[in-house]
């Protein structure tokens, strides 16, 4: 008698179908945030989940740089 293995979502699977859901609530209540920040973020924070101040700091890199970018020299802090 072989004992059947319980379904296991894959790691990508997870963070695809965490993004998946982020974006609908983005499109849906956030639409004037650019989807490649939000998913750039998403991505850092899935990379670095296991040092936290790790992903922080990287994520303040990634707004920094968008902000950079989007908002000019000129944006006010």
């Amino acid at each position: 008698m072989t004992k059947e293995i319980p379904a296991v979502t894959k790691p990508g699977e997870e963070t695809a179908d965490l993004l998946a859901t982020v974006e609908e609530i983005r499109a849906r209540d956030f639409a004037d945030i650019d989807p490649k920040l939000v998913s750039e973020i998403l991505a850092t924070q899935h990379q670095f989940a296991e040092d936290r101040a790790e992903a922080r700091k990287r994520t303040d890199q990634i707004i920094n740089r968008w902000a950079a970018r989007h908002l000019g020299s000129g944006a006010s802090h």
